[in-house]
Order: structure tokens, then sequence, then C-alpha cells
């Protein structure tokens, strides 16, 4: 156990490194003070739990760690992971997964604006509500919001999937369909999984209207 209480963000990763290099995996930290990225480029087999509210950009370029949060997170929880998985107990603000190439991200609460832009084959869960321009830019990979989502959800996405069980406001490029039954099992397995009280019949998806929307009208130019 690392306590972490009055540390700096460079004293609290030198203790974790040094951690590591014990090869200690199942790593708790306690107090960590909503300090800012603490916990970054962690690779896999490592487990490690963060104790208390952490700030910005915290578990950011996740390489296969398993990190659990037990509290509330800052800006941008996840920015540009490849793998692994993160757990938020708590709710996080914006940014959730930004640039997320893969692995999984979960929020047992409420998050800010900007979850998911440019996702990249990532799959964020939010178990609570969301706020505007969730998949601004996405690729590929999953959202799946279990209350409400903000204004422009989507906007400007050329792949992956947005899954809401509650209210939203579609962005540009954006269209909603129902759900196949590919995408019920999907849902239901996740839920499954991260013991997330929803039922995938409640859910809509959208996803992008065009695949090419940045060339407009090709007709209309000639």
């Amino acid at each position: 156990m690392i306590k972490a209480k009055d540390f700096t963000t460079r004293q609290t990763n030198v203790e974790i490194k040094k951690a590591l290099s014990e090869d200690k995996k199942n790593i708790v930290l306690e107090n960590p003070g909503k300090l800012d990225s603490i916990a970054v480029g962690l690779g896999p087999g490592t487990e490690i739990t963060l104790k208390g509210d952490v700030g910005d950009f915290v578990a950011a370029l996740n390489n296969g760690a398993s990190i659990e949060i037990d509290g509330n997170a800052g800006r941008y929880v996840g920015d540009n992971m490849t793998s692994g998985e993160i757990i938020v107990r708590g709710s996080a603000e914006e940014g959730v997964g930004f640039g997320t190439y893969n692995g999984t991200i979960v929020v047992y609460g409420d998050a800010g604006d900007a979850v998911g832009q440019l996702n990249k084959g990532g799959t964020l869960v939010i178990d609570g509500n969301m706020g505007n321009l969730a998949g601004l830019y996405m690729l590929s990979g999953d959202i799946i919001v279990t209350g409400d989502a903000g204004e422009d959800t989507g906007d400007w996405m050329i792949g992956g999937n947005i899954y809401i069980a509650g209210d939203y406001q579609t962005g540009t490029n954006a269209t909603v369909s129902e759900l196949d039954s590919q995408d019920k099992e999907k849902l239901s397995s996740i839920f499954q999984k991260y013991n997330i009280d929803a039922n995938a019949e409640d859910f809509i998806k959208i996803g992008p209207q065009e695949l090419r929307p940045f060339y407009g009208d090709e007709e209309a130019s000639k």
C-alpha cells in the first residue's frame, strides 16, 4: 500500500514505479489528493486501486493495466489509452476516454462534456448522464450511456456506435436507429460483466449518416 497524502504527482508516480520494480502487481494507493497525471502509461498485469478523488489525466495512456478509481475523477481520465480497463466508482469530468484506441472505461456516475471524442476503438460506459458533444469525430468503438446525453451527440462522427437509454440531441451527420440482435447481445454482456442495472431493449443507437461527410455532395459541386 502506498500512502500518498501530501505527495506530489512526481513522488506518487515514483512510488508506483518502485512498487512495480519490486514485482508488486496489486497496488493500493491511498489519499491521492486529486493529483493530476498519476498512474499514467501502466502496462499489462498491473492492478492498481486509487482510493480517493483524483485530478486530470489520471490513467492516461493506459497500456493494459486494470485501474480502479474509488472516488471521482477529473478531466480526461484514460486519455489516449491503448488497452486495459479503467473503472471510476464516482463521477468524471469532461473528456472521458478522449482519443481512446482500445480498452474499456466504466464510469458509475455522471460524466461531463466530450466523452469519447476521437474514439478509435474503445468501449466507454457511463452509468449515469453525460454532457454535450459526446463522440465528436469518433472513428470506431462504442459509447454507452444509461442516462441522458447532451447536445450535439455524435457530431461529425464517421464510425462507431453511441447507445443511449435516456434523452439525447444528435449532432451533424448523426442518425438514429433501432438496435439489432448483435447490439442487444453486446450491451447485455457488458451490463452483466460490470453489474449495471440496465436493459438493452431500452436503448437506441446513434451512428454516422455518411461515411465521408466532409466531402460534400459531389453531384452538387459539378
